[in-house]
């Protein structure tokens, strides 16, 4: 046994390590890895693989290659290829290329065939959005002759639409008559509550406050149609020709005007005497 078998024999003992399991390691037949041991190279397929075997040997018992070939390289056979481990990188190097170009050509169709889904879409896409514009203009002509079709024909959109002729007829006879003067009788005071009849086509109030007082008008059935502080120099009018009776009242007459139909308002009770004042309106029509 040459010393360098011994020291790689120490070295696989020190690891426990049998030849089988280094066998397995470094992928080296067992009866090369013997003959490294023993120092009988005779057995190898020439120089340049002993020196490769020793040096994947060295490897799998954790020893430094360089440092082996270093101190034991007048026991080890000379080769005209001590580039060997550049050789075997390089190998490994154009296998590694190989594997990813392989790689690279399986998923190439795959690819392809997602760079064209993906395309067809977009062509489809653009098509589409093409189409719309021209099948809306030809859709909305029928829609519009539809609903006039529709509106013409409908029995519920005539008597709808007689119906809004005649109340904008009303509306129109109602505001250029000319607002009759109303006659005004009083016909009940009790302390500062009094009651007035009114008689006339039409009962439009109008409130102007000279000051701030309180008012409020509502109707008979107690629907409130203000009820808050009126500001000084603002008016108010409520057309109530609508309802029979109204009742208004005021914090402070002498602060506030009124006029029904456009004519002045005299206050039932003096305002010097009875500042708040509450009114009950009953509209007659002649």
């Amino acid at each position: 046994m040459t010393e360098l078998g011994k020291r790689l024999k120490e070295a696989r003992e020190s690891k426990k390590l049998s030849l089988d399991e280094v066998q397995h390691i470094t992928k080296i037949q067992k009866r090369y890895l013997i003959g490294i041991e023993e120092g009988n190279y005779s057995i190898m397929p020439g120089n340049f693989y002993v020196r490769a075997f020793i040096k994947q040997y060295a490897e799998a018992v954790g020893l430094d290659p360089e440092e082996i070939f270093h101190e034991y390289g007048h026991e080890i056979p000379p080769s005209h290829h001590d580039d060997l481990p550049e050789q075997l990188s390089r190998v490994k190097s154009r296998q590694q290329i190989s594997t990813k170009h392989d790689k690279w050509f399986a998923l190439l169709p795959k690819l392809l065939m997602a760079a064209a889904i993906i395309g067809a879409a977009v062509i489809l896409w653009m098509f589409l959005q093409n189409r719309s514009p021209n099948v809306q203009s030809q859709q909305q002509p029928i829609n519009q002759t539809t609903e006039v079709e529709r509106s013409k024909n409908s029995p519920l959109e005539k008597a709808e639409e007689k119906e809004k002729q005649k109340q904008e007829e009303k509306n129109s006879n109602s505001s250029n008559k000319p607002a009759s003067a109303p006659i005004f009788t009083v016909t009940e005071t009790n302390g500062n509550t009094s009651t007035i009849e009114i008689t006339a086509d039409q009962l439009v109030l109008e409130v102007t406050s000279k000051g701030a007082s309180w008012v409020e008008v509502f109707n008979g059935k107690g629907h409130s149609f203000f009820k808050d502080t009126l500001k000084n120099g603002q008016t108010l009018t409520f057309d109530l020709t609508l309802e029979s009776e109204v009742f208004v009242k005021i914090g402070r007459t002498l602060d506030v005007e009124m006029k029904v139909n456009g004519q002045p308002f005299t206050y039932p009770i003096d305002p010097k005497k009875e500042v708040y004042q509450k009114m009950k309106i009953i509209l007659k029509k002649p």
